[in-house]
């Protein structure tokens, strides 16, 4: 539910503001609503804003995303060990951050070159181990070789060329003054070897150069003597290079764990500071007096008021009231669900909040997501996996999202389970097959009409309850033309559920002539609310009552892929091919059944459910207070 909220304004005496902010703070209830037309700024909120950048900044070099795990301790000692005037805290965090963001920068430049020169060096070792047993050859007989970059128009060229030239100047054989090996790069770009004696090594480069060749060179301090050697120091340095870069990634890794922390501490610190800051420009002064306006829930009011009035007596003084009607779109939206319900509150995230004074969806929600998951997933083996894929997400997270998630998808297995118990499946027929297991209802392969009118009932009801909501919505905000579409759609599947009724023969002829007359109430109501846009909306509502067979359709599909995996068994045995070919198709089947089962119960409820009556655009509630969760995020 949506918790009801006051308008609450604290006068202060100035002398003692500094203190009432910090209580404030403290208390972490109080929403700021500070108006619209509000600039402030100062040097100390400018300070505080480049330091916090800079902590952020570190931060995400250091790769740490520890925010989750952050203790309180780490936050308290922080704070206590930070008590020096705010100017000395801000100058000296700021100089001594500089100092280490400088070391940081050498580290991760270090690494940076590191893995830029592994790159490079493995790059040139693949190379010349082309060329490998053509250097070796012919260093090893006294020839000078080099390695061009050409095309292959210019290599024949050149190679002409410098046989033409080494004919002219010694006029014998030429095969044994000149050998060459081309390598074609996977890119089309040539790479050739050419080996003459060390007499013609420049006149080799010459010509090279000039019909467009460009001399493969070694990464820098690499070279050698000769390529052979510079492929021998290559290979050494791709086999010391591995370990200094594991050696830096580790201490980089303990810096990280040592200072994160620290330093995400001192981040939330200043967040703190800027926030107290920010609402100590923001109270109107008035004199010897201040004032402060914000929101809170109304359920904590009482503790507002003690602590304030136990604190600061006669020095504080404070109003209250409940917003006025016109102000609902301005008032935050703070929601208050049962432990068991609260969870489900993670589907709204997705969406704006609700509107102050509508309806939260949440325990619809939690109710019906997973009933419809587990109708479609409808497996005792599967819901026990499920069930132990919720249960890691609860104890093996420290983040809130995850464990929420946790407990969704344990609710989802314990109604596959239980739908698997009405169905009869453990792990497709394998139950049935090792302990004679038997549908509680009916078996789903067998019996697809039952299961597909069931899962039209759950969505008229479904359907039904959300047009209800959205009545009573139109209702409470006088808006009639919402409340006559609502209605009117209700008269019209009333209508046409008792007319099939009727047909069937399970209510008396009677309940025809009053299903006759709801359709006529309906479409009046529905013309008189929405015009020919009622009767769309009506027309819509059938068709989202029919989606619901995706339930059906979707369950059918899982099951009968259950009983494929079986069927191998059958096939090949309890051989080993037989096991992997059934254990693949269960383990395809499982992922297929829960992210089916989550997608489209999500979408049943965000558009047919919700589509009803929801609609978003509320503010999120966020108080003034020390707590830490996603404080980092913010700009």
């Amino acid at each position: 539910m949506i918790r009801d909220m006051l308008r609450l304004a604290i006068w202060g005496v100035t002398r003692r503001k500094s203190d009432i902010i910090a209580t404030l703070h403290d208390l972490g209830i109080l929403h700021l609503d500070p108006p619209k037309s509000l600039d402030i700024t100062s040097p100390q909120l400018d300070r505080l804003k480049l330091l916090r950048g800079k902590l952020l900044g570190v931060l995400e070099a250091l790769e740490w995303t520890g925010w989750a795990t952050l203790k309180e301790s780490d936050i308290s000692h922080a704070r206590y060990s930070l008590n020096l005037p705010f100017d000395d805290i801000v100058s000296e965090i700021s100089h001594s951050l500089d100092q280490f963001s400088n070391r940081l920068g050498c580290s991760l430049n270090e690494r940076k070159d590191l893995q830029d020169l592994y790159v490079k060096l493995k790059n040139a070792h693949e190379i010349l181990l082309h060329f490998h047993s053509f250097l070796r050859k012919d260093i090893s007989e006294g020839y000078y070789v080099s390695l061009w970059w050409m095309n292959k128009t210019d290599m024949a060229e050149a190679l002409t060329l410098i046989r033409n030239e080494i004919s002219r100047i010694a006029p014998i054989k030429t095969g044994e003054y000149m050998r060459y090996h081309p390598y074609i790069q996977p890119d089309r770009e040539m790479l050739v070897a050419v080996a003459v004696n060390e007499q013609f090594s420049e006149m080799v480069s010459r010509i090279m150069e000039s019909c467009n060749g460009a001399l493969w060179k070694a990464p820098s301090g690499y070279e050698r003597e000769n390529i052979l050697a510079t492929s021998d120091a290559i290979e050494e340095g791709l086999n010391l290079l591995p370990e200094k870069r594991r050696e830096l990634e580790s201490d980089l890794k303990n810096t990280a764990q040592i200072w994160g922390p620290k330093l995400a501490a001192i981040y939330i610190l200043a967040d703190e500071k800027l926030e107290e800051i920010f609402l100590g420009k923001m109270a109107h002064s008035l004199g010897d007096a201040f004032l402060i306006e914000g929101w809170i829930p109304a359920d904590e009011l009482e503790k507002v008021l003690s602590s304030l009035r136990e604190n600061y007596g006669s020095d504080v003084f404070v109003q209250w009231r409940y917003p006025s009607a016109a102000e609902w779109n301005d008032v935050p939206i703070s929601l208050s669900n049962s432990n068991l319900s609260r969870p489900f509150e993670l589907f709204l995230k997705l969406l704006q909040p609700p509107r102050y004074k509508t309806t939260d969806p949440t325990s619809a929600i939690a109710l019906f997501f997973p009933l419809f998951g587990g109708c479609m997933v409808g497996d005792v083996g599967y819901g026990l996996l499920i069930f132990l894929l919720g249960f890691s997400l609860r104890k093996r997270s420290q983040n809130r999202i995850c464990n929420d998630l946790g407990v969704i998808v344990i609710f989802m297995a314990i109604w596959s389970i239980a739908w698997g118990v009405a169905y009869g499946e453990f792990f497709g027929d394998v139950g049935h097959r090792l302990f004679g297991m038997e549908p509680l209802w009916v078996e789903r392969s067998h019996a697809v009409m039952p299961v597909m009118i069931l899962t039209i009932v759950m969505g008229a009801a479904h359907i039904i309850l959300g047009l209800f909501i959205g009545l009573y919505e139109g209702i409470k905000t006088k808006r009639r033309h919402v409340w006559m579409e609502k209605t009117g759609n209700l008269c019209v599947l009333f209508a046409l559920i008792g007319a099939l009724v009727t047909l069937k023969g399970w209510l008396p002829q009677e309940v025809f002539t009053i299903a006759l007359s709801s359709l006529i109430i309906g479409l009046i109501l529905l013309i008189a609310g929405g015009g020919i846009g009622g009767l769309v909306e009506s027309m819509g509502a059938i068709g989202n009552i029919l989606s619901y067979v995706r339930i059906a359709a979707i369950g059918l599909s899982s099951a009968i892929l259950a009983l494929v995996a079986s069927k191998f068994i059958d096939v090949f045995g309890l051989s080993l091919l037989g096991i992997f070919l059934a254990l693949s198709v269960h383990l395809l089947n499982f992922v297929l059944a829960i992210g089916g089962a989550s997608i489209h119960s999500a979408r049943l409820h965000y558009v047919e459910f919700m589509g009803k009556f929801y609609s978003g655009g509320g503010k999120d509630y966020k108080p003034f207070s020390r707590g830490r969760e996603f404080r980092w995020r913010r700009g």
